[in-house]
């Protein structure tokens, strides 16, 4: 395989040229770059939304940010507030959890030798 640091940098010739084994995992690797790219995306719609969520909640006084601010916050059920924030927190830690076996995974480099 020539050196390559993008797969979007292999032309139709040097495709052609790869061995079986090479092209199956250039195409696995094109797969997984795309499921990335739509992670990222997405990650950058959920901070999106996150902000929208948190300027929500200052807006309708409901969180408790508007009383560091002087305004009034509203009463606010505290099992509902508590719900929100374990679903939060599960969402987040799950996430977690996932990127970094993914990461370890990554990182331990296991390469076939053909």
């Amino acid at each position: 395989m020539s050196e390559k640091t993008y797969i979007y940098e292999y032309d139709q010739k040097e495709l052609d040229e790869l061995s079986d084994i090479e092209l199956k995992a250039l195409k696995k690797a094109s797969r997984l770059n795309d499921k990335m790219l739509d992670l990222k995306f997405l990650i950058d719609e959920i901070d999106y939304d996150w902000k929208e969520y948190i300027d929500f909640l200052e807006d309708e006084k409901i969180s408790r940010v508007c009383e560091f601010r002087g305004g009034q916050c509203i009463d606010f059920d505290d099992e509902l507030r508590n719900a929100i924030v374990n679903t939060l927190k599960k969402s987040l830690n799950d996430t977690n959890k996932s990127i970094n076996y993914n990461h370890k995974k990554i990182a331990l480099n296991r390469v076939i030798d053909g």
